[in-house]
């Protein structure tokens, strides 16, 4: 209620004052003092009705002043929201761009490497067979080739018949690796020392009589007791005399003679004895 709502309550209370002063049912002085204590209310109730007005019109002002906020707290609030929905819609579009680009390097990267893996599976097989090649030309040219571990059986007997059988088709570059082999894996083995023998005596098949002395060499050092002691000594023989050392080859037979008189080489011994004493003038240079 404004004080233009309260002026017609003043003027009926004013107006029964006046009544009342005027049939005189009071006195002039109780009059009197009855208009001040009017007047009195009168200037305290404008002065409350002021008072109440300017808060009305602070609380007015502290609303509008809020309501004012409110308003901009709203509009920076949906203009945060349009910012983050086109953010994050643009984020999820870039992260999806990039979920597909790396799913392409990804398939480019998988291709190249099973590239890669086809590539050097045929190098392997290229170099293996190169390999082989040049192991069979090799050894065709006399040319002792290391062999390789998966051409060897696992089996001790095997070992020794597939070196056998090299030697027995003239494979004797693949016999020696196969009866080498067998020596270094089987060295305490009873046939270990007919492996030493058979390695001399490859080298002699191919008119190798210098390589065949040091395997027989061999035989005799490493396997004093072996029963192919008198072949060694007869094949050592043999190759001494091919190369035109006819002393060390009567001392190789003599000593098989002397020293395994029981062998069944000692008849061919003494027959290779009178050839090499019988050897033509001008062949043995010592």
């Amino acid at each position: 209620m404004g004080p233009a709502d309260l002026r017609p309550h003043r003027v009926l209370l004013l107006s029964a004052l006046s009544a009342a002063l005027g049939v005189g049912c009071y006195s002039k002085s109780d009059g009197e003092r009855l208009a001040r204590e009017a007047a009195e209310r009168e200037r305290r109730l404008v002065a409350l009705e002021e008072g109440i007005e300017q808060e009305r019109a602070q609380i007015r002002e502290a609303l509008d002043d809020a309501q004012t906020k409110v308003t901009e707290l709203e509009q920076v609030l949906e203009r945060a929201t349009e910012v983050v929905t086109r953010n994050s819609a643009d984020l999820g579009t870039e992260v999806h761009e990039l979920r597909e680009q790396l799913q392409v390097l990804q398939g480019q990267i998988a291709e190249v490497r099973n590239e890669v893996q086809g590539t050097q599976r045929a190098l392997a097989e290229q170099q293996q067979q190169l390999d082989g090649r040049i192991q069979q030309f090799a050894r065709k040219a006399g040319v002792d080739m290391p062999i390789d571990a998966s051409q060897v059986p696992e089996d001790r007997a095997e070992h020794y018949a597939a070196a056998e059988q090299a030697f027995e088709q003239g494979q004797h570059s693949r016999a020696r690796a196969l009866f080498r082999e067998y020596v270094s894996r089987y060295e305490e083995d009873e046939k270990a020392d007919d492996a030493q023998y058979w390695i001399g005596k490859s080298y002699l098949e191919q008119e190798r009589p210098a390589s065949a002395l040091s395997e027989f060499r061999r035989v005799i050092t490493n396997y004093r007791r072996g029963d192919i002691v008198p072949r060694a000594l007869f094949d050592m023989a043999d190759a001494f005399y091919q190369l035109h050392a006819c002393t060390d080859a009567r001392s190789s037979l003599e000593a098989l003679i002397q020293s395994y008189p029981r062998s069944s080489l000692v008849r061919q011994a003494r027959q290779k004895l009178r050839q090499v004493r019988r050897a033509p003038r001008g062949y043995c240079t010592s």
